[in-house]
């Protein structure tokens, strides 16, 4: 006869606890630190916060409702406002719930264009020039909404040369800018993954790849992108997107639940969550922005990348876009032969 023990329960030691660290920078955080934190425990340092910030400000009408950059789970407005300036403090409050009733009641053929360097903002429709006059009494300034920059100011009835070459660079804006739009949407794209269903955005934490979205609970796969439904599952299983999983290594239709299996298929992959992300997001971006191209075409791209240099500041050279090894999971066949 044997006597059970229980085993003592030792408690964790400051190294063994999950360090908070910061989702922009990965510096350590203390757990009370004073930055931004989502309620998906993505936290970010003081100084990434003040970029957040700035990211809100350069274009508060895309960026309303302040969300998570990483999972894009809505913020506690409180956790945002700690972080603002006075001087932002006060356009946050004239301005948020003007933004809030804008998006909610615009009509199709309208869009709300505010001013790059204050408050003002006003409704015009999609169809009017890219160029805003402020008519705030302390601004005044004329800007291009494609670049965000202020187009020359000209008191006299004709422009002198200078001002000429200024105002041909924004008119080239114009022209570009739906191709600008294009490409900046596949290169954000490629640093998250939206729901299937209602296509709210974001980057999954260190979790399996199952996601639930926020908003309309859908659960999907992260890793291929669709809908629990929509996934190859087992036949006759009964066990929801757990059956997406089974047998992933050999099957080119299901994917592994999570990102550090991979590595005992695929060696070029990590045995770090955090890493395999990274790996994965690489790989999406890069595809994405192969996709872009194949699709403006090298003239068009060259134009883009001439005017807003878009290529030479995306994170990756022309030679990886077009030409990496873009097999996301290699190994499958040796896999499925044993």
């Amino acid at each position: 006869m044997t006597t059970r023990t229980e085993s003592p329960v030792v408690p964790l030691t400051n190294k063994e606890k999950k360090k908070t660290t910061c989702g922009g920078c990965e510096t350590e955080l203390a757990p009370d630190h004073p930055g931004i934190q989502c309620i998906q425990a993505h936290h970010y340092c003081t100084e990434c916060s003040t970029h957040i910030v700035n990211l809100f400000f350069s274009d508060p009408q895309n960026y309303t409702p302040l969300r998570c950059v990483q999972c894009h789970v809505e913020l506690n407005p409180s956790v945002f406002e700690r972080q603002l300036t006075a001087e932002q403090l006060s356009f946050y409050y004239q301005n948020m719930l003007v933004l809030l009733w804008a998006k909610e009641f615009l009509a199709e053929d309208e869009r709300l264009d505010h001013c790059p360097f204050c408050s003002f903002a006003v409704i015009r429709s999609i169809h009017d020039p890219n160029f805003i006059y402020c008519a705030h009494p302390q601004c005044g300034i004329i800007s291009c909404l494609v670049c965000r920059k202020a187009c020359p100011k000209i008191t006299g009835m004709y422009c002198n040369d200078e001002e000429l070459a200024e105002m041909e660079k924004h008119f080239t804006c114009t022209v570009l800018a739906d191709d600008k739009h294009e490409f900046d949407r596949y290169l954000e794209l490629g640093q998250k993954v939206p729901c299937p269903n209602c296509n709210l955005a974001g980057m999954k934490d260190d979790a399996c790849t199952h996601m639930t979205c926020p908003t309309c609970s859908q659960l999907w796969c992260y890793f291929c992108g669709k809908k629990t439904e929509d996934c190859d599952k087992v036949q006759g299983g009964n066990n929801g997107i757990f059956d997406h999983n089974h047998n992933w290594e050999s099957n080119p239709n299901r994917c592994p639940m999570y990102f550090t299996q991979i590595y005992d298929i695929d060696d070029r992959w990590p045995d770090d969550e955090e890493q395999c992300l990274v790996m994965f997001h690489r790989n999406r971006s890069l595809r994405l922005l192969r996709e872009v191209y194949e699709v403006l075409g090298r003239n068009r791209i060259n134009q883009l990348n001439r005017h807003f240099h878009l290529l030479d500041s995306c994170g990756f050279s022309l030679e990886e876009i077009l030409h990496e090894d873009l097999t996301l999971i290699a190994g499958r066949d040796r896999h499925r032969r044993r």
